[in-house]
């Protein structure tokens, strides 16, 4: 039943096995050695029922042989991408999950190019004949699945590029690359002539060029501000500063503009060095306003002096998840310029109490809006 062949890597297997098992109980669970050994347990695994399903190629009389041997398969690599595949599983195992779902789909991807390769390579001995059934079994699917495989690429090369380069220097690259392929559609399908041997060379010629433009761009790194931005998280809203002051990031580029106003629930406005506010339909300027609780309303600030300022909600405190810290909570706008406004979408599940009321304030300004949550 067993073969030779499967014997051995089948004996690989169990001893591979043993010693992980012994490696993950004595050592460590959740090291790299642990790994490599499951994954060495796994590979003679696969390759024992490989040798088991092919019977090492051993032919059972003299005609058997002879038909096996009329024609030699078609060489192929999709064996060697499906060990890439396993190798990146077992790396993205040991240090991160992006490389272990690219692994699985190579590992996928792989497989099945492989199986459909061995199964039109033993539907005749006419080699060209198996080509052609190959094409059309997997052909529809292949070249789409390439495409898109090739567009990624590019796409991760260029964005490299574009990431490592100055604020300044992106823009122009991006339009002289664009402007490049422009030209070179336009060619190719004014003058067909050159859709020979020179399109190849080109398109060789660029994929080299951006190969390495975007390999060397990976290895220096994201600009100084990207890389500082992404570790500091300056947009994030844990990071707002509702203060009097201009924030750098949090106020940089303010919309300062409301185009949709009916779902206004109330407009708190700075005049004069005063703080009012008003209820949608009226005109009467009130110090308290009432919302519903649990419903999403939009609170409009509009500011009429001449300094910038921001709308800041008081919303009492809250403890920061199980722990017994308290913190304050609340929200603020960006710093609203002079005849401008910003808009403030609450939803306030909680009512307030008689130790820490709700508020609107405006940092500067003296007085305050009281925010009432039957």
């Amino acid at each position: 039943m067993f073969t030779p062949g499967s014997k051995y890597f089948l004996g690989l297997t169990g001893l591979s096995l043993v010693v992980a098992v012994l490696y993950v109980a004595l050592v460590n669970p959740s090291d790299l050695g642990a790994i490599a050994l499951l994954g060495l347990a796994i590979s003679g695994a696969m390759i024992s029922g490989f040798s088991l399903f092919t019977r090492d190629g051993d032919a059972f009389s003299v005609a058997e042989a002879a038909e096996a041997n009329a024609v030699s398969p078609a060489p192929t690599f999709w064996p060697i991408v499906f060990a890439f595949g396993s190798a990146l599983v077992l790396l993205g195992l040991a240090t991160n999950s992006t490389v272990f779902v690219l692994g699985i789909a190579v590992l996928v991807g792989g497989g099945i190019e492989w199986t459909i390769q061995d199964w039109a390579d033993s539907s005749s001995s006419d080699r060209e004949l198996n080509n052609f059934v190959r094409e059309r079994a997997i052909s529809a699917i292949e070249y789409p699945g390439l495409a898109a495989v090739g567009l990624g690429i590019i796409a991760f090369l260029f964005s490299r590029v574009i990431l490592a380069a100055s604020k300044e220097a992106g823009p122009v690259i991006f339009i002289v690359v664009a402007t490049l392929i422009l030209i070179g559609g336009v060619t190719v399908a004014t003058k067909p002539a050159l859709s020979g041997k020179r399109l190849v060379s080109v398109l060789v010629l660029a994929s080299v060029v951006l190969l390495a433009a975007g390999v060397t761009s990976a290895l220096m790194g994201e600009r100084t501000e990207l890389v500082v931005a992404a570790k500091e998280n300056h947009y994030d809203a844990s990071n707002r500063e509702c203060g009097a002051e201009a924030s750098e990031h949090y106020d940089h580029l303010a919309n300062n503009a409301v185009a949709m106003k009916s779902a206004i629930a109330a407009t708190i406005t700075v005049e004069d060095g005063a703080l009012y506010a008003q209820e949608i339909g009226l005109t009467k300027k009130l110090d308290t306003v009432t919302f519903s609780r649990a419903t999403a309303l939009t609170v409009l600030f509009r500011n009429l002096d001449a300094e910038e300022h921001r709308l800041l909600v008081n919303l009492g405190s809250a403890k920061v998840g199980t722990t017994d810290v308290m913190e304050k909570v609340g929200t603020c706008t960006q710093l609203t310029g002079k005849g401008q406004t910003q808009a403030m979408t609450l939803k306030i599940d909680t009512h307030a109490t008689a130790a820490e009321p709700y508020s609107f304030t405006v940092p500067g300004i003296k007085g305050e809006i009281k925010l009432v949550v039957p």
